[in-house]
């Protein structure tokens, strides 16, 4: 029974795991899909002020002036793109990963003393009480 409860004790600790992966490749994903619609609506909709700031604030040509804006479009995307690919463990997820372990360790033990036990009982089962049964006739006879 205890190995049941062992094993059911397993498979949640997995479960919670499960969820805390994807809640965290959730959050990556979701900033992975921030990045680029940013990148995007960067590339779109502000280079037409930078263009033009760059080129009559700065009085830069007008190649030096879309050369900037997409080096600055280039830096806000990898920043994004850097954030969205960072992954932390939770505590969370590295309790569940304990709990799970810890119960699967359990179980092994659990498995391999049951194991052992049976082993030990019918061979002592079968041999002993034939020995002592032995024993009991020689004494009365």
């Amino acid at each position: 029974m205890r190995i049941f409860e062992l094993g059911r004790s397993a498979l949640h600790a997995q479960s919670h795991l499960m969820q805390q992966m994807a809640i965290r490749l959730g959050r990556q994903a979701a900033f992975l899909v921030v990045a680029a619609v940013f990148g995007f609506f960067a590339l779109v909709s502000g280079h037409g002020l930078l263009w033009a700031l760059f080129l009559f604030a700065f009085h830069w040509g007008p190649v030096t002036s879309a050369f900037a804006v997409f080096a600055l479009d280039l830096i806000v995307a990898l920043i994004c793109v850097l954030f969205g690919r960072r992954s932390y463990l939770t505590t969370a997820e590295v309790d569940a990963r304990i709990a799970r372990n810890r119960c699967m360790t359990q179980i092994r033990e659990s498995v391999t003393m049951a194991a052992v036990t049976a082993t030990v009982a019918t061979s002592v089962g079968r041999h002993g009480t034939r020995k002592i049964w032995d024993v009991l006739r020689r004494k009365k006879g």
